[in-house]
């Protein structure tokens, strides 16, 4: 895969940082996750909404000296699409199981957190993988307040905690090989992490719903 960052934004409308400084890059600020909480789906609105979704993830958020967002490079292997992809915890639920107890079961399984001790804040909307388009995932959002640390399960190759003010200083591009054509891709690029594709989407998202 070749990286090619180019920095810059195109003129879509999306997130933009001014001057100010924005509620959720101010160390401490108690009022960031409340205000995010009131912009989220209620999960029991959305577990109905989207009951049929195959598949959960896990946005763990915390704050330190900002908003953190805990990301995840999935361990190389042939049977995974996303094989080598940063990306929530998470995937597809089994059968006869809730979309909640999935996200749960995922992310001990992948990071060795159990979120039933954190504060689920709510859900996102729904989105498919653009590659999947039939795979609908429900992002469940969680702030994460526990002493334990993230640590590789055996489909991870590595953790970390992400700073969310870091996104809009690394959004960029880079080009990947589809079908023997190179395409230019949406990323945030910073040195050997780049969040692309499904999770790049999940994390727009996510800005757009941050107070500023």
């Amino acid at each position: 895969m070749e990286i090619d960052a180019h920095g810059g934004r195109d003129g879509d409308g999306r997130l933009k940082v001014g001057g100010a400084q924005t509620l959720w890059r101010r160390p401490g600020c108690p009022r960031v996750l409340p205000a995010l909480r009131a912009r989220l789906v209620a999960v029991e609105d959305a577990t109905a909404k989207y009951g049929e979704a195959a598949a959960a993830v896990a946005v763990l958020l915390r704050e330190r000296q900002g908003l953190e967002f805990l990301a995840m490079e999935r361990a190389s292997r042939a049977s995974d699409p996303w094989s080598g992809h940063w990306s929530f915890p998470g995937g597809r639920r089994h059968a006869g199981e809730s979309l909640f107890d999935a996200v749960v079961r995922e992310t001990e399984e992948e990071v060795g957190l159990d979120v039933r001790g954190a504060t689920l804040l709510g859900c996102m909307e729904a989105r498919a993988p653009g590659n999947r388009p039939e795979l609908l995932v429900l992002p469940f959002v969680f702030q994460w307040e526990g002493a334990g640390e993230p640590r590789p399960g055996p489909e991870t190759a590595s953790v970390a905690w992400v700073a969310i003010a870091e996104l809009t200083k690394t959004r960029s591009s880079f080009t990947i090989i589809f079908r023997d054509r190179e395409r230019q891709m949406p990323a945030f690029v910073k040195d050997r992490r780049t969040i692309w594709g499904f999770t790049y989407r999940l994390l727009e998202d996510l800005l757009a719903l941050l107070p500023q």
